[in-house]
């Protein structure tokens, strides 16, 4: 977990809410992270939400006039933006990089950083389009490889985990997860000491949840697939738990592309241990970028 007063360019952070006061007070604190720093301040969100915002921008000190009109604060609206990005009803790339890679890189020129904040994605879940808020939140993650600014996305938490494998591929898209619930990610530099530390990390984070019935089995999960990652792939990974009802999904990422068919479980040992704990287990491939193994346990 991080504080949204710690973050700098470049991060892309989810939080998984409860209650509308969860995110005002988050998103408060991250948009006066912009503009007590000389930055520009993004917001992309409903109305009720930016009305929130904007009442506790104003409580801490901000003249919302001023940094309107000297280009430190944008608000657009949420469902008009994303309908924006829309060409047949399908989500449409260039129409991204037309509307909000036009607004990012406006907003970033003469390298004044930028904190954005979305809930587009949010409201495509919350209709069901699960597929569409996570092909969205991926259109956000290449704007980032190419123009530097931090992203902040928000879902409410009892939706977001309707769909567990939609569910943790958000949690892989983002960098960093806030909030209490229901998801954690940490990356791990290539290293000897590297599955030692994922497994710790796993260890520690259900305990937190209150999910220590699960921690043996996952640190065994989390160290096989680590020390895969560090032994065959060669590359620094990322794991993800992400936690809904009794189900808990950890997911390794590396750099190492998937090779023919993948890992296959060999019996008593390895991924034949993981296989053998898991309700089901897979690996998923993401072209040039790498791979995804990921493993399901219930309680």
């Amino acid at each position: 977990m991080v504080g949204t007063e710690n973050l700098n360019v470049g991060h892309h952070v989810v939080q998984f809410y409860g209650r509308d006061e969860e995110l005002a007070e988050r998103v408060t604190d991250y948009l006066l992270g912009a503009l007590d720093g000389g930055g520009v301040a993004i917001v992309i969100a409903t109305p009720e939400h930016r009305r929130e915002f904007e009442t506790r921008l104003g409580q801490a000190g901000v003249d919302l006039a001023a940094v309107r009109d000297d280009g430190s604060y944008l608000a657009l609206d949420a469902g008009r933006t994303l309908r924006g990005l829309m060409a047949e009803d399908k989500l449409d790339p260039a129409a991204f990089d037309r509307v909000i890679g036009a607004v990012i890189r406006r907003c970033g020129a003469g390298g004044r950083p930028v904190r954005a904040f979305g809930e587009m994605v949010a409201l495509l879940w919350d209709d069901g389009l699960v597929n569409d808020a996570v092909q969205l939140e991926a259109m956000w993650d290449e704007l980032g490889r190419r123009h530097p600014f931090s992203l902040f996305c928000g879902y409410r938490a009892d939706s977001a985990t309707r769909d567990i494998d939609a569910f943790a591929e958000v949690c892989r898209l983002h960098g960093e997860i806030v909030g209490s619930r229901p998801g954690a990610t940490r990356t791990f530099a290539f290293s000897r000491e590297a599955p030692a530390a994922a497994r710790r990390f796993a260890v520690a984070t259900l305990g937190a949840w209150g999910a220590g019935d699960l921690a043996d089995d996952a640190a065994l999960v989390v160290t096989e697939l680590a020390a895969n990652a560090i032994v065959h792939a060669r590359s620094a990974f990322t794991v993800v738990l992400s936690a809904h009802d009794d189900l808990l999904r950890i997911s390794v990422r590396d750099a190492s592309p998937l090779a023919g068919a993948g890992p296959r479980a060999a019996p008593l040992h390895g991924l034949g241990a993981v296989d053998a704990l898991a309700s089901r287990w897979g690996v998923e491939s993401l072209g040039n970028a790498g791979k995804t193994v990921w493993v399901d346990l219930h309680r």
